[in-house]
């Protein structure tokens, strides 16, 4: 499937008509089927691709053999690195499956944890960063949100299925988007990014995107590691609080939405670094816990990528 990059959400759609065609069967297919005879079909799909290559698993058991329980069968660890690509595939770059959904059913489907604490940070009526994680179905967290009635705004997104674009183009989301050209000064985005939250925009960031030199230290499922600072520096320009949300997915392709307690930055007479550390390691506490015994959830190709010591 076509992949597009949002560097600059304006840009015609330069793909084929029977490429348009094939995107709107399978958003009509996404939208018609229960969400778990989706999530089982895909399953099922990448169970065999799994047990048939080789490379495959050779590739994806070594980065997922650490997480699960000593003992776990090669069966089981083909149902689960089946379960990882699903939710890759559909977390990661889909959109249809929770496209403008009544908020009954989004209640209903994903059995939310924690709401009150978005309540709480709404009821304040300033600006907010919804931190999300390289894991579960993170990119239905904007749409999710937003149904739900919370003031979400995307930012730059990347590798973005031409199906997701397509959709929110039609919900005039795209147009909302900051474009992010890679000619720009460095920190330009961060300051669109710093404008919209002190204008009250809520803005999905991720909070686990690994730095290669420099950045903040935090120990993250037990492997000390580096990360950018950007949310955490945005957090403590702007004042704004970091709310923690996960958007999860058990072995019974039962869904869950956890957020967690709105993390705040601020001047309490530490150093800037030692504060946003500090609120860095609250926030790999949190999802660490709601990621306990469902490695699946984790995105394999960018953990091979991001658990290296420091």
């Amino acid at each position: 499937m076509a992949q597009f990059d949002f560097t600059d959400p304006s840009r015609p759609i330069k793909v084929s008509i029977w490429s348009r065609l094939r995107s709107v069967v399978r958003i009509l297919a996404q939208r018609a089927l229960p969400l778990k005879w989706t999530f089982g079909m895909s399953v099922c799909a990448s169970r065999i691709k799994v047990r048939l290559d080789s490379e495959l698993r050779a590739r994806k058991f070594p980065v997922l053999r650490p997480l699960v329980p000593p003992g776990t069968s090669d069966r089981e660890m083909e149902r689960q690195i089946a379960l990882s690509r699903t939710i890759f595939k559909l977390g990661a770059k889909a959109y249809a499956p929770v496209y403008r959904r009544s908020k009954e059913w989004l209640l209903r489907t994903f059995r939310p944890q924690g709401l009150e604490h978005l309540a709480q940070v709404k009821r304040t009526g300033g600006g907010a960063i919804v931190l999300t994680l390289h894991a579960g179905l993170n990119a239905w967290a904007e749409p999710i949100l937003r149904q739900l009635g919370y003031p979400m705004r995307l930012t730059h997104r990347m590798a973005i299925s031409l199906d997701s674009l397509l959709l929110m183009r039609w919900e005039g989301v795209a147009q909302r988007i900051l474009s992010y050209p890679d000619n720009e000064e460095s920190g330009a985005h961060l300051k669109r990014l710093y404008d919209l939250i002190k204008k009250g925009e809520w803005i999905q960031h991720v909070g686990d995107f690994p730095a290669e030199r420099g950045g903040l230290r935090a120990v993250h499922l037990g492997v000390e590691m580096r990360f950018r600072p950007a949310p955490w520096a945005l957090g403590r320009l702007t004042g704004a609080p970091l709310i923690p949300l996960l958007v999860l997915v058990d072995r019974d392709f039962k869904f869950g939405l956890h957020v967690g307690p709105p993390i705040g930055v601020g001047d309490s007479g530490a150093s800037p670094e030692e504060a946003m550390t500090t609120a860095l390691q609250r926030y790999l506490d949190f999802v660490g816990e709601r990621l306990s015994g469902m490695p699946w959830n984790l995105y394999l190709p960018f953990r091979r990528m991001s658990l290296e010591p420091t």
